[in-house]
């Protein structure tokens, strides 16, 4: 199910390729990332960074492919004491279909998107830190789907962008780490982004 919807949004986004306008967006930003459904563990959120660049192809309705480089960073905090940073770096691959306020052919400077479609992440390492839990990249899966969510605002030559991205498929292999059980755990992030439109 969870690859039907990310072919699906692949031939929407293809599909705009046909149309219109043609963008390239690189872009930097924030993320922030909670894991939920742990035991004897909390995971609270902290800051990590993302940078990448996206493709946007389309008029009024637009369908936007990406390549990105991601950060996320939680502290670990186990109900024996202690605490530790698990950080996770991932490539992220979305593909959006999105809808703007404005028509783009008579107003050039100023619109408001918004926008949806899934994304594909690929973990290429994992950090804990000092933690005794060990925790690394073989407990991980290799690649995780999420669904995104998000409103963007672009002005003149510049875009922000705030998007939400609900975890679709588990995080973890079958993690069972000093009693921790965390393999039904889904990540959701949130990214604030901004950028530049170079039109072509």
């Amino acid at each position: 199910m969870k690859k039907l919807l990310f072919i699906l949004g692949f031939l929407l986004v293809g599909q705009t390729i046909l149309l219109g306008q043609f963008e390239l967006r690189p872009t930097v930003g924030i993320t922030r990332s909670s894991i939920k459904d742990f035991t004897e563990v909390e995971l609270k959120s902290e800051v990590g960074f993302t940078f990448g660049v996206d493709v946007m192809f389309g008029s009024r309705v637009y369908g936007q492919g990406g390549l990105h480089y991601e950060t996320t960073k939680n502290s670990l905090h186990p109900d024996a004491g202690g605490s530790s940073s698990l950080k996770v770096s991932k490539v992220r691959i979305p593909l959006l279909l999105g809808y703007k306020l404005f028509d783009s052919d008579t107003d050039h400077f100023f619109n408001i998107r918004a926008f949806t479609g899934p994304n594909v992440s690929l973990v290429t390492s994992v950090d804990d830190g000092e933690s005794p839990l060990g925790i690394n990249k073989d407990d991980f899966k290799s690649s995780v789907f999420g669904w995104n969510a998000g409103v963007g605002v672009d002005i003149l030559v510049f875009f922000v962008d705030l998007n939400y991205q609900f975890g679709l498929s588990e995080v973890f292999e079958d993690l069972d780490i000093q009693g921790i059980e965390g393999q039904n755990s889904k990540n959701n992030i949130f990214y604030l982004n901004a950028g530049l439109r170079l039109k072509f």
